[in-house]
């Protein structure tokens, strides 16, 4: 019965990556929640900002889990040590080809319920994203793999936001989304693969001090630019991994079994 959630996209990523209670958490506050803000912000009311950020993240994961099936299922198959995503069994090739097509059928299917068929954008940001994952995979070097994945940490963060909003929007947000999502998210990434050793780094005094110590540049940002959506976004996360901090610190909650559970 648990095969049915490798046919449907993000079914497919929520089975293989979003599998515990912390990954669900981080990016439905970091991702899910702070992109409908973000269209909201724009003009939008809730309703629609909701209904339209959901469309855009399907027709974004419906690309994005193609990249992770390839990766999966056959690119594993050639790894010395491979990290078996898919764990209940090994999927045939027609049944990898199978669930691909469905995803770019979802993707297509979207697309029109969007009208963004003839948008010149959308099929360059998606050719864009595709060129880049592709990349991302095949490269031998971590080192470079850092430059990609900040490709990849863009690309997605705006994938459901971009078809919604005007480019003079999108670059209001832009400090804001670089510096609170994408280079938490680097420092994260390079921690993770070994490149840069932070021994605190999974630490949520450590997550609430890079928020924190930030605090200057956002006020900054907001002064110079007359606009507080940079000090917003700074806040958002700083109130969410401080929570997350003082009730670790008053023993309500426990990081280490928090991050495995």
């Amino acid at each position: 019965m648990n095969r049915i959630f490798y046919y449907f996209p993000f079914a497919y990523f929520v089975k293989t990556r979003l599998n515990t209670k912390a990954a669900i958490l981080f990016h439905g506050y970091s991702e899910f929640l702070l992109g409908i803000i973000i269209l909201i912000h724009s003009g939008l009311d809730p309703f629609n900002a909701t209904t339209n950020f959901l469309l855009g993240y399907l027709a974004f994961i419906s690309v994005y889990e193609i990249g992770y099936i390839i990766n999966d299922c056959v690119s594993v198959r050639f790894e010395q040590n491979p990290r078996k995503r898919v764990k209940e069994f090994d999927p045939s090739n027609l049944l990898i080809a199978f669930w691909i097509l469905i995803r770019i059928v979802f993707f297509l299917a979207i697309t029109f319920v969007i009208h963004k068929q003839f948008s010149g954008q959308w099929w360059w940001f998606y050719l864009i994203l595709v060129v880049v994952f592709f990349v991302h995979n095949i490269l031998q070097s971590k080192q470079y793999r850092v430059f990609t994945f900040i490709c990849l940490a863009f690309l997605r963060f705006y994938a459901p936001l971009f078809p919604f909003i005007t480019m003079d929007f999108l670059l209001q947000t832009l400090n804001a989304v670089l510096l609170f999502y994408i280079f938490f998210r680097t420092i994260t990434y390079l921690d993770s693969k070994g490149l840069l050793v932070i021994p605190s780094r999974a630490s949520f005094d450590f997550k609430a001090a890079y928020y924190f110590f930030l605090l200057p540049v956002s006020i900054t940002i907001a002064v110079l630019a007359e606009s507080y959506f940079s000090l917003f976004v700074n806040l958002y996360f700083l109130i969410f991994w401080g929570t997350f901090y003082l009730a670790e610190r008053v023993g309500i909650i426990s990081g280490e079994k928090f991050k495995k559970s």
